[in-house]
């Protein structure tokens, strides 16, 4: 082998190491990134935070209807 194949050899696997790493890694990377930041959010709505959570506000709509249930069924 002469040295301009060698060359040619280490600049192709470079080049397709670069276009692997662009095409392939990265954006499975940037993937898992927003993937986590989109459960952080979800996992933050889930937990009670003093009103404005998800959970708040499930838990206010349980204790309305759980009071008008008691209305309901024994009014006096």
């Amino acid at each position: 082998m002469d040295i301009v194949s060698v060359l040619a050899t280490i600049a192709g696997s470079i080049v397709s190491i670069g276009v692997i790493y662009r095409g392939v890694v990265r954006p499975i990377f940037r993937w898992a990134q927003r993937l986590d930041k989109a459960i952080t959010t979800v996992e933050m709505h889930m937990n009670n935070n003093g009103g404005t959570s998800l959970r708040d506000a499930i838990d206010r709509i349980e204790n309305r209807i759980t009071k008008l249930e008691d209305y309901v069924t024994k009014p006096w």
